[in-house]
């Protein structure tokens, strides 16, 4: 008879053994059919969850301060069960859920965060409950040869013939993959094993609108947040060409090396793109590396309307691209993707025997974690390839073009009104803009506390901007209408 036999014939035995309940119980948390019951219950709750936020008649955040909400969040760890499945359904209906952004709902428009794909979400039910940790290829086989798909059609989509990559688990940490590769690349020895006191200082130029993660990069990478050269930006939020040539001959006169110019496509504060055909004609002039940081603007890839705005990103020896931004999935997916395949394998130049018993980076083409920070990692790539093949570059791309559009609308509305001041047309799906006589700030707080709308803000030209972000397909003209009588009103 087999052990878990055992256990149930046990289970009907009161004279039960301490072994015995601890085999009942250890089973009892793997149950198949409990899964089967609770997991059915739990589509049910959040499909519910997910109709509501969609219909947009209840509030976007039901805002409660940090250090008063926490106080619902101070109980000792249980020693002992203390919910059963129905129980924690209850918790996740009556209190977690009623607790958070509401994502989907058309008036969050603040963060670059995906109102992710329900049936990308269920993707991720499958990662986490097969949890393959993809360290080497016998450890995620089906996980590998989908995430080596989806780079293929990413790094297509670029216009690049030949690429390598990895999902990383977010931009930051793809921005520090990229760089890495740079860094062992364009410095003239081996930085990996002798570190960066042993040669000349190196430097990145960047613009000056660049992401917080390159100088956190730099950091990181011991060369210090100073070693990112930030590179002025036009009044269209663009790294401007002539500062990038000025930067470059400063740092050749001061004897440094330049391993990487960042450009960006859809930078944060105002979803600017830089001129990346200039950047690239110039940094291949010049044998520099062209890192683009569009994790949240690569995705205007997709759109035959929108593509052009990033024309040159061919040029570029290394690209990220955030799936939790315009990819529409849920978070955290991110490509870190090289023109160069070899370029992949310079980020991380180690050994790790128990791992990686190959004799040349060919032969490690497929276990993952030789070319990225981690090891131990998530079938994201599952996710990407059901999106791209349930809906087709075209279906994701009708979502990149409704949100941009409606960036569009909101921007001609501002320009239209004589109370509000548009910063600039907006280049992606950020739209940055002021109510005119207001404090802005104040502003912004008085409208999230409602739970009105999500907003952000951002300081440019030395004043504070009130920043959307237009994620959501599903907001409408009637949503940015009401969102500027809403600033209006409470403003008074």
């Amino acid at each position: 008879m087999q052990h878990r036999d055992i256990i149930f014939s046990t289970m009907h035995n009161n004279a039960l053994s301490p072994a015995d309940i601890a085999d009942s119980r250890i089973l009892g948390m793997f149950d198949p059919q409990q899964f089967r019951n609770t997991g059915h219950a739990l589509i049910d709750l959040l499909a519910d969850y997910l109709a509501t936020n969609m219909e947009g008649t209840g509030k976007v955040i039901d805002w409660v301060p940090p250090h008063l909400a926490e106080l619902d969040w101070l109980a000792p760890l249980p020693q002992h069960p203390v919910l059963n499945p129905t129980d924690l359904l209850e918790r996740l209906r009556h209190e977690i859920l009623p607790g958070t952004l509401a994502i989907h709902h058309p008036h969050n428009l603040g963060h670059q965060v995906a109102a992710p794909l329900p049936l990308a979400a269920l993707c991720d039910l499958v990662a986490a409950l097969a949890n393959q940790a993809m360290a080497v290829y016998e450890t995620g086989p089906s996980a590998t040869l989908l995430e080596r798909q989806v780079i293929r059609w990413l790094g297509e989509l670029i216009g690049w013939k030949n690429v390598e990559g990895v999902l990383t688990s977010g931009g930051a940490q793809a921005n520090l993959t990229a760089l890495l590769a740079a860094r062992q690349h364009s410095a003239d020895w081996d930085i990996w094993q002798k570190g960066v006191s042993a040669g000349r200082p190196l430097r990145i130029l960047a613009s000056e609108h660049a992401h917080y993660s390159i100088s956190r990069a730099a950091g990181i990478m011991g060369l210090g947040a100073n070693a990112v050269v930030k590179v002025a930006a036009d009044a269209e939020g663009r790294m401007d060409i002539a500062a990038l040539q000025q930067a470059h001959r400063e740092a050749i006169e001061q004897g440094t090396i330049v391993m990487a110019v960042v450009a960006t496509a859809g930078c944060t504060p105002t979803g600017s793109v830089d001129p990346l055909s200039s950047v690239g004609a110039y940094c291949r002039q010049h044998n520099l590396w062209l890192h683009v940081d569009g994790a949240h603007g690569a995705s205007a890839l997709l759109s035959p309307i929108y593509r052009e705005a990033l024309s040159g990103i061919e040029y570029a020896d290394s690209v990220v691209w955030d799936g939790h931004k315009l990819l529409y999935m849920p978070a955290a997916v991110s490509a870190v993707l090289f023109q160069k395949p070899e370029h992949a394998n310079e980020a991380f130049a180690q050994e790790a025997s128990y791992l990686f018993q190959g004799s040349s980076h060919g032969d490690e083409t497929y276990n993952t974690s030789y070319r990225t920070l981690e090891c131990t990692k998530r079938m994201m790539g599952l996710k990407l390839w059901a999106a791209f093949s349930l809906y087709g570059r075209e279906g994701i791309a009708l979502l990149v073009e409704r949100v941009f559009g409606t960036a569009r609308l909101l921007a001609q509305k501002l320009e239209q009104a004589e109370d509000f001041e548009c910063l600039m047309p907006p280049q992606t799906n950020i739209v940055c803009f002021r109510l005119r006589g207001a404090d802005q700030a104040s502003l912004r707080s008085a409208v999230i506390e409602a739970g009105a709308f999500h907003v952000t803000q951002v300081t440019l030209r030395d004043e504070v901007w009130l920043r959307t972000t237009i994620m959501n397909p599903l907001t409408t003209e009637k949503d940015l209408d009401e969102l500027l009588e809403t600033l209006r009103r409470r403003a008074t």
